[in-house]
Formats: C-alpha cells, sequence, structure tokens
C-alpha cells in the first residue's frame, strides 16, 4: 500500500511538470479558448509548481528523516550489546566460582549473538530481494515453532507466560527456504512474547484451507491501533507502545518478513481490536501434498 502511494504520488507530479510546460507553451489559447484573464493560467502553473516543490521538499526531508532514525536506532542497538559484552569482559578478570564463571561466559555468548544478529539483519535488507538467495526444501513448520520456543524458553519464564500450541496434526511438510522462515516465524513468536504482560497468554494455531497453511500467533498485549496496523510492515516503523515496551527494536523485522513471505508466494497480515486488546499475526503459504 505505502508503494503504491508512493507510485500515485510520482504519478502527480509528472503530470503536473507535463502540464506546466504545456500551459507555459500555449496559455494565450487556452485563455482564449476558455474565456479566462491572462492571469488565470500563469497562475494556475504557478499552484503546479508548488505542489512539485512541495513533493521533492517532503521526501527530501522524509529521507533525512529516515536516515537519521536508522543511525539513533542502530547506535542505540549496538550499544546495549557492547556496554553488556564489556561489562561481562570486565567480571571475568575477577576471582570467581566456576559456575559463575559458566554463566557470565553464557551471557557473553548471548550478547555476541545478539550482535551476529543485528549485523544479519541489516544486511538483510539489501540480499532479502534476491532469488537466487533462496534455497527451498521440505521444511516442518512444526520443528521451526518448537525449536523457537526452546530458544526463547528464558524470556518465556522470566515473565511466565502460557504457551498453548497446537499438535500440527496432518499439517504437511512445506517447500521453503529455512532459514528464512524461520527468521520470519521467530520474529512473529519474539514479538509475542515480548509485548506480551507477565503472566499473560500466547495462542499458536495451525490450519489448512484451499491448500495453504495458515499459522497464528495471538497474543493479549498492547495491540494496535488503526494507523498502527497501516504501517505495521513499513520499514523502521514503530509504534510509541512498541518503543517503550522494547527500546531495542529496529524496526526491521517485520518489513523483511513481508518480503520474505511475498517471495513464498504467501501472505502476512496482523489483526486487532484496538488498544490493549491483543494482537494475533496470520501467516499463509501455499502447500501441495
Amino acid at each position: 500500500m505505502e508503494k503504491f502511494w508512493q507510485f500515485v504520488k510520482g504519478f502527480l507530479v509528472i503530470l503536473c511538470l507535463f502540464v506546466i510546460f504545456y500551459l507555459a507553451l500555449r496559455y494565450q489559447y487556452f485563455s482564449t479558448f476558455f474565456d479566462l484573464p491572462l492571469w488565470a493560467i500563469p497562475f494556475i502553473s504557478f499552484l503546479l509548481i508548488l505542489y512539485v516543490g512541495y513533493y521533492f521538499l517532503d521526501l527530501y526531508l522524509n529521507k533525512n528523516e529516515i536516515e537519521h532514525e536508522f543511525t539513533t536506532i542502530v547506535n542505540h542497538t549496538f550499544r546495549t550489546p557492547l556496554t553488556r559484552i564489556n561489562w561481562i569482559s570486565k567480571e571475568l578478570e575477577k576471582d570467581l566460582s566456576q559456575n559463575e564463571r559458566l554463566t557470565y561466559i553464557q551471557n557473553l555468548n548471548n550478547a555476541t549473538n545478539r550482535l551476529i544478529e543485528i549485523v544479519d539483519l541489516i544486511a538483510g535488507i539489501k540480499n532479502i530481494g534476491d532469488k537466487t538467495g533462496y534455497i527451498f526444501e521440505a521444511t516442518s513448520i512444526r520443528d521451526i515453532i518448537e525449536r523457537a520456543i526452546t530458544k526463547y524458553r528464558e524470556e518465556i519464564n522470566k515473565k511466565n507466560l502460557t504457551f498453548q500450541v497446537p499438535t500440527f496434526k496432518d499439517v504437511p511438510m512445506l517447500t521453503a527456504d529455512l532459514k528464512k522462515i524461520t527468521f520470519v516465524i521467530d520474529s512473529i513468536i519474539e514479538n509475542a512474547i515480548v509485548y506480551t504482560p507477565k503472566d499473560g497468554k500466547v495462542v499458536i494455531d495451525c490450519i489448512l484451507k484451499r491448500k495453504r497453511l495458515i499459522l497464528s500467533v495471538s497474543d493479549n498485549g498492547p495491540g494496535l491501533t488503526f494507523q498502527d496496523k497501516i504501517k505495521i510492515f513499513s520499514r523502521f516503523f514503530r509504534s510509541k507502545t512498541a518503543k517503550l515496551a522494547y527500546p531495542d527494536g529496529m524496526g526491521l523485522r517485520l518489513n523483511l518478513a513481508k518480503e520474505i513471505i511475498k517471495r513464498h508466494h504467501g501472505k502476512i497480515f496482523a489483526k486487532s481490536k484496538g488498544r490493549n486488546k491483543g494482537t494475533t499475526f496470520f501467516i499463509e503459504l501455499p502447500f501441495s501434498k
């Protein structure tokens, strides 16, 4: 939808430029033909020039705003794990017990993996649209979800979240890029964990409908406004509620997820009844038995 409106705006600007040029050549003819005063056509041309100028000014300001926001996000996102690595390194220099040392090493590995994940995420912006980068194979949605829950087990336990997961009975294997589909599902599940309040519940469901597999992940978190639902898959977009709940987010995961699902000829979308009423993400993927 965002790309569509960008196309419409661009088309209108080109049309305005053409009209301005044409009016400049034939303004006396139009004034006579439509019985207009001679100042009318130049005035219309002036208004069109203002619109074109506004378009390019808005484009310039938006570009600078996006660049500033991206720089701020990257700076904050990198600084958090780097600061943690620096602190842990200093702690490891102390005289520690074996268990304390192992705990610190595990935390060091987690922070390092977080940095690698951020780098992969940023690199993914450039490479996600490259068709040659997709390796399709038989993929089990059940295995991906089980690994995701195991991966985020510590966060789940900290918040005492309840997970409702289907049995996946009769759910077929999908032909998909395992690494990229795993990224999408991990992102949706992580979102549910991050934004669901303590002692909350996350419900995962999977149904088959007309040769399409529909995976849904529901939480009882802050929900989405109408504006959030429109922009949720836009690059760098994060709602005010999301920023308060999780300051380290980059606003890239859902945008990349949408591109990945698009390459799989599927759909991804979100539904919410409004603020504080939870959110459900849906992933639709084709399959053939």
